[in-house]
Order: C-alpha cells, then structure tokens, then sequence
C-alpha cells in the first residue's frame, strides 16, 4: 500500500535514517565520522537518482519501501544491505564488497513466446538445473552476504512447487521477488506464496490495451493473467509493481499517461521502466530508444515521482535514466544475472557467460565480468 500521508512518509524517512546509523556506528563508533558516512551516501543515492522518489513509500507486510530493487525496512536483510552498501565508503574499503541483488533465472520453461524474450535461446521443455542446483546456488548467493534476489525464468510460476520451496527456505533472511508474466498467478498461488515468505511479485505489462500486449506476449490471455497477478498478489498482501518493456512505438505521451491511469486502477505499488535491448529474442534488431523517446521517459520518471503524495500513483523506477548518468551497476558491480543453465551473466542484457554458479566461485565470475564492462553503459564510478 503506497503511503499518501506526508507526515507519516517524514517518520518513515526518520526511522530509515535513524537505522542506517545504527549500522553504521557499529563500523565506524565517532559519531562525527559516522554521520560523514551517511550524509555521503546520501549525497551519493541523490546524485545517482536526481528524483524525488526518496521521500516515497509503500507498506506491505510490516515493513516499508522505496523501491523493489532494495530490501524493505525494518528487518535482517535491510541491515545488511546498508552493511554492504557501507563497504564502499569506508576509508579502509574491503574487497569483495558483496552485491545487493541477483537476478536468477529458476526455470527454462515458458508457456509465452514474448516478443522480447531475452533468455530465448534458452528456453527448454525440460529443467537444466534440479531442485538441489538451485539449493547449492541459492546457498552461494547467501553465502556471498546477499539479501535481495529476484527469481525469474523462463517463468517462474511454470516450476511453482519448486518456487515454493526455494521461498519458503529462503524467504525469511532474504527478500526474494519473481519476475512474472503473471500467467497462471491465481488466488491461492499468491497466497501460498506470501505465506511462504515471498516478498513482491514484479509482473510484466507492456501496453495498457489488452490487445497489443497481448500481441507483444504471443498469447491472447497474457493481459487477463497479469490483471490477475496484480490483483491476487496485492490481496495476499504482497508488494506488487509492474515491469513495462518501453518500445518506440509505446513511449508516447498519451501510452505512457494511460499506463500509469491503469496502473493507479490496479493499485499496484511500483512501475519499472525498462528499455529494449538487442539480446535474446530482440538480437540483431535495432530496437534501442532514440533521443526523443529517452527524454518523454526521462520527463515521466520524474514527473511521476513528484505528483502528490495524495494521488497515490505508483513509484517509478527507471534504470535508463541513471545509466546514462552514473554508468551501470550490473557487470557484477551491484548485481548480476544467473541464467536457467547455472552460467553467470553481467545481466539479463548484456549476456557473455562468465562461468557456471555451480562450479565457479562468484569472485572469479565478478572479476570476469568487470574486466569486460557493460555492454551498453560505462562501469559505475561509485
């Protein structure tokens, strides 16, 4: 439920702030210094997102957030994504400085055909990793200080008692999300789930007008089924946002305007705005947004997060407009990407194996893949 009261987002940013330094004075006990460290990465966080969106939260399951990419506060896994997050401001900076999240492909099925699809060639009738692979890669990505995973696919709903158990092992020291079309998603699915321990659903939409995405899904329930996502999952009291793929032919004032009345309708808590890249199914194809495009999706970012608190409209999330600005954080920077086969990724875009999770330690992987960059933006200077 996204926070209306402005009073009530003030406390939630006191109480945030306050338990940042609580983490941070067990590092570093001169208060002086300990407030240097957060009014730095404060600066940091201000300059990376130059939005609003910081002073705006949704509640679900006792705990509060700004975005889906983050652990919600409080809890075990939002302190120690501040303990992470601190390493890199520290005089004395360790190395290996733990990722914040993993994106982790669970699955090789599908039963969509998207347009889109980045693990198209990757899509398989039968499963590459057992239940006992996603065990041991599960366990390394603790094992590595990570709080935060995003379980994706294929479909992730298509290996659903699987998904259950992974949850239910995992979910109650990690915020784990899936990355769903929605397909199958009932009523007593979000349920069991959230039951579980799983923290948010993150549902692909990619046009307002069922028939068109339906069209870009190459399956004719494809919008029915992620209406129904959205609703079960925010009746199971999930935190739900929608992820929209953001072609040239959708990024349009009037697109992206009645995107946002739908989303609003739907009340789900945040919207993710991803732009088409040339991998997967998309490879070979000039798909990348031109100038224009960026700066309606730069100018809807920004002005979304800044309408009243009152409106209730979901938190916007847009990677494109950092990017361009500070460079990315995947390439094993912030995060990175595990396909459906165990075999590292800079992330779902840029793909270039970098060993295998199963056999191959993350630093070796990480080192690999900051010695290539990302594909498409430099590396992240901070």
């Amino acid at each position: 439920m996204l926070i209306s009261s402005t009073s009530k987002n003030n406390k939630i940013l006191r109480g945030l702030l306050w338990g940042m330094l609580k983490r941070i004075l067990r590092r570093e006990p001169n208060p002086f210094r300990a407030l240097s460290l957060l009014a730095r990465m404060l600066k940091r966080r201000r300059a990376i997102l130059d939005s609003p969106k910081g002073g705006r939260y949704v509640h679900s399951q006792g705990r509060y957030f700004w975005e889906s990419d983050a652990p919600g506060w409080p809890s075990a896994a939002f302190d120690k994504y501040i303990d992470n997050e601190l390493g890199r401001y520290l005089p004395d900076r360790p190395e290996g400085i733990p990722l914040q999240t993993v994106i982790f492909a669970i699955t090789s099925r599908c039963p969509l055909q998207c347009r889109h699809c980045y693990e198209w060639d990757n899509l398989d009738a039968k499963e590459h990793l057992s239940p006992a692979d996603l065990e041991v890669i599960m366990n390394k990505i603790r094992e590595q200080g990570i709080r935060h995973v995003q379980m994706s696919g294929g479909e992730p709903l298509a290996r659903f008692g699987d998904l259950l158990e992974l949850t239910d092992k995992y979910g109650r020291e990690m915020d784990l999300w899936i990355l769903t079309s929605g397909f199958g998603l009932t009523a007593e699915k979000a349920e069991a789930l959230s039951k579980a321990g799983l923290t948010g659903a993150n549902i692909s939409l990619d046009h307002w007008d069922p028939v068109q995405h339906n069209d870009f899904r190459n399956h004719q329930q494809s919008f029915y089924w992620a209406k129904e996502a959205a609703v079960n999952c925010r009746r199971a009291g999930l935190a739900v946002s929608l992820s929209l793929c953001a072609t040239r032919s959708f990024v349009t004032q009037e697109n992206l305007d009645r995107y946002l009345a739908l989303s609003k309708e739907w009340q789900v808590d945040f919207i993710r705005v991803l732009e088409p890249r040339p991998a997967g199914r998309f490879a070979g194809t000039e798909v990348s947004l031109g100038q224009a495009e960026e700066e309606l999706l730069d100018s809807f970012y920004l002005s979304t997060n800044s309408k009243p608190l009152q409106l209730r409209y979901p938190i916007v999330s847009y990677p494109g407009y950092y990017q361009r600005r500070t460079g990315c954080f995947g390439a094993g920077d912030r995060y990175l990407y595990i396909d459906s086969r165990g075999d590292f990724h800079a992330c779902p875009f840029c793909l270039g194996k970098a060993g295998n999770a199963l056999k191959d330690p993350f630093e070796m992987a990480i080192a690999v893949m900051k010695g290539r960059g990302c594909h498409v933006f430099p590396a992240n200077q901070g």
